[in-house]
């Protein structure tokens, strides 16, 4: 538990690029380079987690695929740009793993985080939200 400036208890859970994403009873705050933000419980419509972004993960995998055909039967200098861009979206996909999507009410986008530790940020949210475990959690 840490004190903020309000006098409010915030369980805090560490994000991957910096910052931290927390909750109490009545609101998530989230708090990442300079951005601050709080949303109500109430204001909360979803909080899902996608592991990986398959559709470009495959589109990037064929890039490269394509890339190195190329290399082999026509235009090396062509080929390894194919390849080297299906690389680079390959590595951005990746670095975009697990990321935490929060669905908020009347907002058209939604808030995106990627904690440190995915899974249990998310069941924890989950959990103090709806008061329930979240679906595919543990049942001990």
């Amino acid at each position: 538990m840490a004190q903020t400036g309000d006098a409010v208890d915030v369980t805090r859970m560490s994000l991957r690029g910096g910052g931290w994403i927390g909750y109490t009873p009545d609101a998530l705050y989230i708090e990442r380079d300079d951005e601050k933000v709080k949303i109500q419980n109430e204001h909360v419509r979803e909080i899902a987690l996608r592991t990986l972004q398959w559709d470009l993960a495959i589109m990037s995998a064929l890039l490269v695929g394509v890339g190195g055909y190329v290399v082999a039967t026509r235009n090396p200098f062509v080929g390894v740009a194919f390849a080297a861009v299906g690389l680079l979206s390959l590595y951005r996909t990746y670095t975009n793993r697990y990321e935490l999507i929060i669905r908020v009410e009347n907002e058209r986008k939604p808030v995106t985080v990627h904690p440190a530790h995915p899974v249990e940020c998310h069941g924890t949210l989950v959990e103090n939200i709806d008061g329930e475990e979240p679906v595919g959690g543990d049942k001990n």
